[in-house]
This record gives structure tokens, sequence and C-alpha cells, in this order.
């Protein structure tokens, strides 16, 4: 019927208008649907994307909370698949998988890319890692074929947990290495970057199998990705510590920064200073403001967008956060002086930040409520800045206030406190996760169970986490919590310095203490880029417990071995049955005497007697100190609490006697006294003092010096003209290519057999121009010979080459890495000499994995060590290792003959090397280093890095067997400041009678150096710093000896212009020590050899 209707003329016309109508009516539907066509987004990865682990991944998975997220308008598809690699010689290549060609169908408008965990597998990273880069630009190009206008979002990696099987072995560095070639790929494509390891780095809790999030890991994965697709993250954000009568660090450029919505122009203005930026895709912004002058009333504004926060009543002036455990949260209302001054306490100007935990650790389980709020890092107490009044101090720490107070009294001006010590934490829970992963992996291996953590912190913990059922829930004492909820929410809020208290929760392992300690002022100083950033402490005081007169000491030496730290003694106001010291003030002033003297410049004396060294006349020790003036006793009484003891070890009670700044002792049971020590009981009533009344640290010390390696140490000591005469030149220089007779520096160098043998180096023979040099010098050594060697050209290295490192092999020299003009060496070459023809021949070894240059390089047994330097062009921590002797292919090189084998040798040399550790602390281009018996010991270096740069002077000791490091000292002139062996040379020496010493000279100043590379030239002009005569750049003239008996430096010469160069190389034979070349000052090479006779 419709039919009929739709045939004659009048219903043609209907059917032309129902026509329109259809046609307009399909016409506007399909512009609806066009205007509601949702945006793509294809989340590319592995199992992580899928949703691995997640019980019902169907809900959970990153992507499909995503999606809720974003809500209708988006598509988000999961193409994540369990076990893919991005590299495409990986064991599951993602584009060969059924999710890569379902991903290329979807056609996204945005590609979240989350791959590289499974890279790390070793099958992969170590075979294909320099195919990594190539393969990720190949996805992103195919994901692009599909939709030319995609926008690419990649991700830095989730994080692997410690516990992961394969984490020490190669997973943590192969991860790290992925993660900035993650970073590469994004540079080079212009790609947007988002952040999925730092969400989820300070929740291990959230991974419970070590790799995969859970629900919960999973929805910040969402939350991120969701914040890189709209740019909305909340809106402005700052640190807690930003409120009203905040306290900002006077003199010195301050780093405001917080989170607003990408795009966001922000604001910041105060005292006339304004200054803008935009918010990065991460949300991410910082600005600089200017050094503010002291000032108690102003008001920061910060303005994102049509948010705006307004700080008011902001003082500048001295910032320091205070922290440690229940000695520095002991309150000023518990001290025994409490009560006098909480009354006066009322000054507007000192303020505090108290930071509380929300629970103590007593002896009791904690409910779940506790436990998921310590799990999601809510520890702490809301608190603001509030200035100091009878009611906020008798609150606030006594040993911060009294520091604080002293502070005020002698600066004048607004001082700031923040304070978040804990009672009982231990030292590892303040180190951040990456420190401890990188340098201390085994603390962090089922922490409950760890004998490097003490048993009571263990058992206190256990019993508050008795409620949780997972075994991975969080606890105040466990490493890394404290650092995670208390030092990352802080944001580097710009402090001057960090009081420290605490040690009692350690106190059980001083050698595990040792590392953590240095391993936590790194970490901080880190935190807040500033390797100098000052950090004082307090020694433990006195309590009945053995162990705590070694702690003491141990303490005394990372004081001396650490730069810009100094320690309190306590020792004098001990309770032998309490922890709990109640007498606070001192403590508290003791540490504002380091801070006035070290920071501030004021001529207080910061310490009592600090152990320098004793001497043997007759049969009495006599014992110096610094800060040693006006010594006398606390009691009047004489000096108590000094043993001595002999060649045994055995200790007597000593006589003491007070002589000028020295103490004399003796003990009739002591005819030929060695060792002494002092105060070496738990609990001490020791009296020395200074005129400032100041106490003497718990020290013990020996007379075991230079006669580990001069076995006429105290004879020569008498004999000025012997001495003199055990260090001079020799005549003749290496002379077979033009400028070489110049004098050079940085060369190769060492005997092989009767001849002392030199390769390479480098010079000026013209003022500003470079010259690098490639002969092999070879001069017999032995008789007159040895005053004027004749030496001979013998030959040529492959190429000119400076800046590298060599030790001696059997009959061999193995000459490493270096640089030239042009490049950057890899190569490492065994050289020796042909017996009939007296030609070097020169053999192929393992080539290193990266160009190093600048680096120190030792020998130990057969593994070759080679330490920090520039690694590829840049500052290095990293120590790298080779094993010499255990493939004769390696040490003897490939035969050319042997064509069969070519690749399968080249494969060998590939994986030969080893990453083996990373130093302590920052990279160090020119340390030197030395190792015997298993162990590894560096000093000095440098890192370049503006007013950051650091100049190293302590010490650090590598175990081979438990891959852990310790601290050493510092050499240090006679005054007891500090010196660099940065540009030194060092050379194991081992005596007739089997004492093993490290004998070091030359190197840089460390002042003069620093203000040079830091580019401040405040001691010199920049143009004029090449100027001076040799003199004024003051290079180390002493020799310096530290045994390894004693764990001591020595100085057995008088100081010789001879051993004032850098840049030296140092050969040995028998006992007597040749230092060739070097630079006398920067550009000024020396053409002179000169010989020392360690007898």
């Amino acid at each position: 019927m419709l039919y009929d209707k739709l045939m004659n003329p009048k219903g043609a016309l209907t059917a032309l208008m129902l026509s329109m109508l259809l046609t307009g009516s399909l016409s506007v539907e399909a512009a609806r649907k066009k205007t509601v066509q949702k945006i793509k987004v294809a989340c590319v990865g592995n199992s992580i994307t899928y949703g691995t682990g997640i019980e019902d991944r169907e809900h959970f998975s990153y992507p499909v909370q995503l999606q809720k997220m974003l809500g209708d308008k988006y598509q988000v598809g999961n193409f994540g698949k369990p076990g893919a690699t991005l590299l495409n010689h990986g064991h599951r290549p993602y584009m060969k998988q059924e999710e890569y060609k379902q991903a290329m169908a979807f056609k996204g408008d945005i590609a979240v890319i989350h791959l590289g965990i499974n890279d790390t597998d070793p099958r992969n990273w170590p075979n294909y890692r320099d195919e990594f880069v190539k393969d990720y630009l190949s996805l992103m190009d195919s994901l692009r074929s599909a939709n030319p206008k995609v926008r690419f979002i990649l991700a830095c990696m989730t994080p692997i947990a410690h516990r992961h099987p394969r984490f020490i072995s190669g997973t943590k560095q192969w991860h790290d290495e992925i993660q900035e070639a993650i970073k590469v790929v994004a540079r080079v494509s212009g790609a947007e970057l988002i952040d999925f390891h730092a969400p989820l780095y300070p929740y291990p809790n959230l991974l419970p199998d070590a790799i995969h999030p859970n629900p919960e890991g999973a929805g910040i994965l969402a939350k991120t990705v969701y914040g890189g697709i709209t740019g909305n993250y909340g809106g402005l954000q700052m640190s807690s510590l930003y409120t009203d009568h905040m306290v900002l660090q006077r003199n010195q450029s301050l780093d405001i920064h917080g989170i607003a919505n990408t795009g966001d122009q922000v604001t910041v203005s105060i005292a006339g200073q304004k200054v803008s930026t935009v918010a990065n895709n991460r949300g991410e912004w910082s600005v600089v403001l200017q050094p503010l002058p002291v000032g108690t009333d102003y008001t920061l504004t910060i303005q994102a967008g049509k948010q705006k926060k307004e700080y008011h009543h902001v003082a500048v002036g001295e910032v320091w956060l205070c922290s440690g455990q229940s000695n520095m949260a002991f309150r000023l209302n518990q001290a025994s002086t409490g009560k006098r001054d909480i009354a006066q306490a009322n000054d507007p100007d000192l303020r505090l930040f108290d930071m509380k935990g929300r629970w103590e650790t007593y002896d009791v389980a904690w409910p779940a409520s506790c436990l998921d709020s310590l799990n999601h890092l809510q520890y702490y107490r809301n608190t603001t800045w509030q200035g100091a009044t009878p009611e906020t101090a008798a609150q606030f720490s006594a040993v911060a206030y009294y520091y604080g107070k002293m502070l005020r009294d002698s600066l004048k001006v607004p001082v700031g406190l923040i304070c978040n010590a804990i009672g009982g934490a231990p030292t590892e829970a303040w180190v951040d996760r990456n420190t401890l992963e990188t340098r201390f992996p085994a603390i962090l291996r089922n922490w409950l169970e760890n004998d490097f953590i003490q048993d009571w912190v263990r058992g206190r913990a256990a019993r508050n986490l008795t409620n949780d059922a997972t075994r991975l829930g969080r606890h105040p004492y466990e490493p890394c919590y404290l650092y995670e909820s208390g030092i990352l929410p802080l944001q580097q809020y710009p402090i001057k310095g960090v009081i420290w208290y605490q040690g009692e929760s350690n106190a059980h392992n001083m050698d595990a203490h040792g590392l953590l300690f240095r391993l936590l002022v790194d970490s901080w100083r880190g935190n807040w880029k500033n390797p100098q950033m000052p950090f004082y402490f307090v020694q433990l005081s006195s309590l009945n417990r053995p162990s705590w007169t070694w702690f003491r000491d141990s303490q005394l030496q990372l004081m001396k071995s650490i730069p810009n730290t100094g320690m309190a003694v306590s020792s004098d106001y001990g309770d032998s049955l309490d922890v709990h010291p109640t007498n606070k003030q001192p403590v508290g002033e003791r540490l504002g005497r380091w801070a006035l003297n070290q920071t501030y410049g004021h001529g207080v004396t910061p310490s009592g007697p600090i152990y320098n060294k004793v001497e043997r006349e007759g049969d009495a020790l006599v014992v110096s100190f610094a800060y040693g003036g006006g010594l006398r006793t606390s009691d009047g009484q004489s000096p108590r609490c000094f043993e001595i003891a002999g060649e045994e070890g055995m200790f007597y009670p000593a006589q003491a006697k007070i002589v000028g700044d020295q103490v004399r002792l003796t003990s009739p049971e002591v005819k030929l006294p060695r060792f002494v020590r002092y105060g070496w009981q738990p609990f001490t009533r020791a009296n020395l003092v200074n005129s400032d009344g100041l106490p003497a640290s718990t020290f013990r010390g020996d007379t075991d010096s230079i006669i580990t390696i001069i076995n006429s140490c105290c004879t020569m000591k008498s004999d000025p003209k012997k001495q003199y005469s055990n260090i001079k030149t020799i005549s003749g220089f290496p002379a077979g290519e033009a400028g070489y007779d110049l004098g050079v520096s940085a060369c190769y160098g060492g005997f092989i057999g009767d001849y002392m043998v030199v390769a390479g180096g480098c010079n000026f023979p013209e003022p500003g121009k470079k010259k690098y040099y490639s002969g092999i010098y070879a001069a017999k050594v032995g008789g007159n010979a040895d005053e004027t060697p004749d030496w001979q050209l013998i030959g040529h290295l492959p190429e000119p080459a400076a800046y590298g490192g060599t030790v001696t092999s059997g009959d061999s020299l193995i000459l490493v890495g270096g640089c030239n003009n042009e490049q950057k060496l890899r190569s490492v070459l065994s050289l020796h000499l042909d017996k009939e023809s007296g030609k070097p021949v020169l053999r192929s070894l393992p080539s290193l994995p990266c160009s190093v240059d600048n680096m120190g390089v030792c020998l130990s047994d057969t593994r070759l060590f080679v330490v920090g330097g520039n690694q590829d062009g840049r500052p290095s921590a990293a120590v790298l290792s080779l094993e010499i002797g255990k493939d004769a292919a390696w040490k003897n090189g490939a035969s050319k003959k042997d064509a069969a084998k070519k690749k399968d040798v080249a494969r060998k040399q590939a994986s030969a090397w080893k990453h083996e550790a990373e130093l302590i602390g920052e990279p160090r281009v020119q340390p030197v280093c030395a190792a015997y018996r298993g162990e590894l010991y560096v000093w000095g270096g440098f890192y370049e890095n503006g007013k950051s740069s650091l100049v190293a002077t302590s010490g650090l000791r590598y175990h081979q067997e438990s891959k852990s490091w310790t601290s050493l000292p510092a050499p240090r002139t006679a005054k007891g400041d500090e010196l660099t062996l940065t540009g030194a040379t060092a050379m194991l020496a081992v005596s007739p009678e089997g004492n093993p010493a490290i004998v070091c000279a030359g190197g840089v100043n460390k002042e003069i150096f620093w203000d040079a590379i830091s580019g401040t030239y405040s001691m010199v002009a920049k143009e004029d710093y090449l100027k001076k005569d040799i003199s004024w750049y003051k290079f180390n003239d002493n020799l310096l000896v530290y045994s390894l008996n004693t764990g001591k430096w020595e100085t057995p010469f008088p100081e010789s212009p001879l051993l004032a160069r850098a840049g030296a190389q140092v050969v040995m034979r028998g006992h007597t020590l040749y230092y060739i070349g070097g630079e006398l000052k920067p550009g000024l090479r020396s053409p002179g050899i000169v010989k020392v006779d360690l007898r």
C-alpha cells in the first residue's frame, strides 16, 4: 500500500519529502556519530600492561582503570603481551606477537608504550643492548604507519624490587641502563615521556612478586597515564613545608618547585621578585629565586592558572634539618634543664617544624588501620611552622632547640629547624632505596631476619607487624622507610645543613654502620644536590654496653674521613644505665660550635681534643691532638682512662702527664709501648678536656708508622740528611719524538725485567696545543745505568695515547684505555719485550665495554680493576673488572693465525668485562687505587659540576667477596688538614717482613683545584690561572704511606719539591720507586725522573 501511494503523483511528492527527511536524518546521525568518535588509546606493553598477577585483571589492570578515569570520550585498548621484549632479537619480541598486530589494527590516536622490563633478562640486554634504541624507534614507526597522527607517550619502566632472584646478578644494573635508553628514544623522537618508576619506587609492597603491580599499583600507573594524556594533575600542589611562618634559606639561590596542571603558567612572587614558568607534561615546574635578604615578614605568592597560594610571615634566615633517633627526638620537657628553659622559650624567629610519628614503636601489635597508613607512607602527623613558645618548645627536640638557640644568639638572624627524628630508628631506615640497592643490597634482603640489622630493631618491628598477613607490610625501622616517608616529602626544601644524633640502633655492628653512615651522608647530600652540605653528628654517649667503645671510636674515624662533618662528644654526660641522658643542652651547643666554626666562620673552638698521632720516646708514648690547646682535666685531678700496650696488645693503665698540648704516658708493665687507647670503657669517666672545657673523644692509636714499609724509620727521623738522600732525581728522559724531551704527563709505564718501559703521554710543546705521543721507550736500570738510563725508542703504540692506566702482570705490562686528540679509547693491550730483539710485542686483550680515561687501574691477583674516570666521556663512579688469568686466549691475545676461532674469541671478549660495583658518592675522575688480598683501595678523584664540584679526600675499601664498601681516612697534613690524592700516584709495596702498605705521592691542592673546576676563581682571576709560579699551585710534596696493617697514614720523609707534581707515572722495582714526568703546574710538564729509596 505504501508502494502504491508513492507511485501516484501526489505520492511522489510525499516520497520526495520522505526521502529528504530520511537523508537528513541519516546525515544528522552520521554527523552526530562523527562528533562523538572516541579517542583511541593503545596501551602497548608486556605483562604489567596485560595485568599479570592481578586476580581480576578484567577490572583492575591499568588500562581498565585508565578507561574509567578517562570516561566515555576515550576507548582504551590493552595490547599487553606477557614476556614481551622490546628488542627484536630478544627471547619474545613484541613486534612478532599477535598483540602487536592487534595494536596495529586498532590504529590508536594515542600510543602509551611500556616495554623494556623483559629485556633485562640475561638472554637479551647483554647481547643486544646496542639495538634497543633502533628497535624502539622501529616500533614507533610501525604504529605511526597505522595512524600517521598518533601521539606517543613513552613510559619509563616500573621498578623491579630487590626481592627479584636476579636483582644483584645484573637485573638492577641493566634496568637502570634501559631506563636511560628509553629517555634517549623520547629525546630523539620528540615523544612525550612519563614516569612509571618514581611513583611506584617507594612502594615495593605494591609489587608482590617483585615485578607485577597489584591492583593498587596498577591504579597508580593508570593515574600517571591519565595525567600524561589530559594534563590534569590535580592543580597546584606544594611540599607540606610550605606554610605560614616558614623559613627560607638566606644567601643562596632558591629552587621553588611543585606540581601544577600541564601547560599552566606558574608565577612565584616574593620581596619584589617575580619569576614565571610553565608546568611540563608531567605536571612538574620549577623556578629559581635570587638570594633573599634576611627578613621576618615576607609574603610568598605562588599562582598557577586560576589557583593561588599565599604564605604569610615568611622569614629568611638559616634552615637546618635535625634528625636521628630517640636522643634527637628527646623533648625539651624531658630534659634536665627543660623546666628552667621552657618558660623562657619565647622567640618568634626561632621557628620549628616538628614532624612526629603518628604511632610510637611500643611493644604492641599495631591494628590494621595503623598498618594501612604505614603501607601508604603516612607515618608522620601533619604539622606547620610555628615560632618558639613555651608550648611549642616543650614538645620539640631538646638537642635541636639548644642548637637553634645558639645559632640565633650568635648569628642574629631567623633560624628554622625541621625535626623528623624517630625513636629507635636505625641508620638504614634513613638511606634512599637506590643507594642501598646499588651499594648495600644485602641489608634489604629479608630484613626482619637479617643480621645486619640489630636484633632489638627486628624484634620490635616484628612485634608491631604481628597483624600483617602479607609479610610485605611497611615499618618505620625498615631499610629506606624513613627516607621515603620523612625525607622525600620534604621535596628538597632548601636547607643549610643537617645535625644528626643516632647510632644506638646500629651499635651492634660498627663495620656495617660505617658503611651505612657514609651512605646516609652521600644519600642526603645527593638528594639536596649539595655534595658539600654540612653534616654534624653526636657521638654515642657512655653506657654499659660492651660494643660502645669501639663504636665511639669508629664514629671518630668517620668524622675524620668524611669531608664537611663534625662530631660532638657526649660521653661526659652519659648514664651507665640509661640510653637517654637527660642533659641535652651541652650536646646541642657542641653541635652549634661545629656549625659556627666550620659553616659560619666564627672563631669558636669547634671540638674537644681530637686524637692526631702518637710517638714513642724511650719507654713513653706521647700523644698529640688537634684542638688540644690548653689541655687540662675536667675535675682538676690527674688524667685518667689512658691505657698503653706493647707489641702483644695487652693494655695496662698508664700514668698520664699533661705536657703543654700533649699527653705523656708511661706504665711500669710496658717497657716498649706501641698502642694507646683512651676512654676505652663502655661507660667511661675519662676527664681530658681543652681550654674550652670540651672533652676528648674515645680513641685508639699506635706507633706502627712506616716501619711496615721503611725498616729504618726511627733512625731516619733522627737523620735529616739521610732522609733527603732517599729522594733524588736521575738524569735523562726519553727523547725519540719531537717534543717528548720536554717532559710528559699521563704516560703508561712499568718494569719488564731489568727494563723500565715508558709509552705514550702528552704535553704542550706549543702553548695551548696539547700533543699526544705514541712512542714506546725502554732503558735498562741497574748499576750506573740507574743514575743515567740510556733510553731507546723501541716501537710505537697503535695510536698516540695518554690518560690511561698501567699494571704489571708477569713479564708484561697491560695498558688500559686512555684518550688522544681524536678519540677516547676502549683498547686494552698487553705489552712485553721480545727476548731476542728487545722490540715490543703488543697483543689485544678484551676491549673495555666503554671508553675510559683518567681512571684508577690496579691488579688484584689475576683480576684487573678499572675505577671511575671518564667512561664514555662522562664522569663515572663505576668499577669495572676483568679476569685476565683464567683464559690464555685473553692473557696472550688471540692468535692472528687462528682465524677459525676469531668469532668465538670476539664473543668471549664482549662479555669478559664485568661491572663490579659503584663507588660510594659522586663519580671520581683521576682517583688512585691499589689492591691487596681481595680488597680494593681507592682515594682522591674529582667531579666537575659547577658550584657543586667535588674534590675527594676520603678513601674507600671494597671487599670483593662481600661486595661491600667501607670508608677509609683521608691523608692529612702535619696541621691535620685533609689532602686529596687527585692526580697523584699509588703503588702497593710489601716490606721484607711481609707488611703491606700503599705508597702515594703528588696530587693537586684540593682548595685551589676546586676553586678552578667549580668556576669560582676566588683565588685568582680565570685568565690568570695558568700564569702563577709553580709554588702557588701547592701540589702535594709529601710521600704518603698508608699501612694496611694499622689503617693509618704516615709521612716518612720531610716535604720535597721533587714530589710536587700531578699526573706522573710511578713504577717500582725492589725497594725503589721511580716517578716519571707529570706536570709541575697546569700546562707545564716535567722531563724529570725522581727516584725514591724506601729502605
